[in-house]
């Protein structure tokens, strides 16, 4: 079965970029455009991956990382940050709220996807550890 991608993005046009590239390469897709809706959709979909923009309206994706980090279903999940704010100092903060990695757009669609591939690589490999461990 395909992995399921929760896409994160206020922007209309981002949601159907991403969803498109996602699903190019085999990855089933959910979309949310705020913070609130992101976490209630992960809730309900339990998603592989989120791509979080930072900044979304109603709940910015640092506090949407925060509460998907601390829900005992979800806090394993891999949320790579995905952001148009390149500033120095951004990443870390995206870090601190939880994020497991962090894309500055614009980002071509093929370096989005390794990051994907990688971040799922992973989890993988924790689902395993976590697995053998007592």
């Amino acid at each position: 079965m395909a992995y399921l991608i929760l896409v994160a993005d206020d922007d209309p046009d981002n949601r159907i970029i991403l969803a498109a590239a996602l699903r190019a390469a085999g990855y089933r897709v959910c979309l949310a455009e705020d913070g609130v809706q992101a976490v209630a959709e992960a809730r309900r979909q339990l998603p592989d991956l989120v791509l979080m923009d930072m900044s979304m309206p109603i709940l910015d994706g640092y506090a949407a990382t925060r509460q998907l980090k601390s829900d005992p279903e979800l806090g394993r999940v891999p949320v790579l940050a995905v952001t148009a704010r390149a500033l120095a100092g951004d990443e870390a903060k995206a870090r601190a709220a939880g994020c497991d990695g962090y894309i500055a757009k614009p980002c071509l669609p093929s370096e989005m996807l390794r990051r994907v591939a990688g971040a799922l690589s992973l989890q993988e490999i924790d689902h395993a550890r976590h697995d053998l461990l007592p």
